[in-house]
């Protein structure tokens, strides 16, 4: 069953693998509390984030989730 679930945006600096950072969003489901990092802060990188939840979600859940 899909199931609509808030998921909590906070910026965040991400480190890349040549040790510079870049800004990124850290984006936490609040259900489970699993988190996925994306690069960018826009509307863009926040849907991103959605996705990536539903895909990497460690409960094999398929949820819609809310971010703003």
């Amino acid at each position: 069953m899909t199931e609509r679930v808030a998921a909590e945006v906070e910026e965040t600096e991400i480190v890349k693998g040549d040790g510079s950072s870049a800004p990124g969003l850290l984006i936490t489901c609040e259900k489970c509390g699993y988190s996925v990092k994306v690069f960018g802060t826009g509307d863009a990188s926040m849907r991103r984030g959605a996705v990536m939840l539903r895909e990497e979600c460690p409960e094999d859940e398929e949820n819609f989730y809310v971010v703003e």
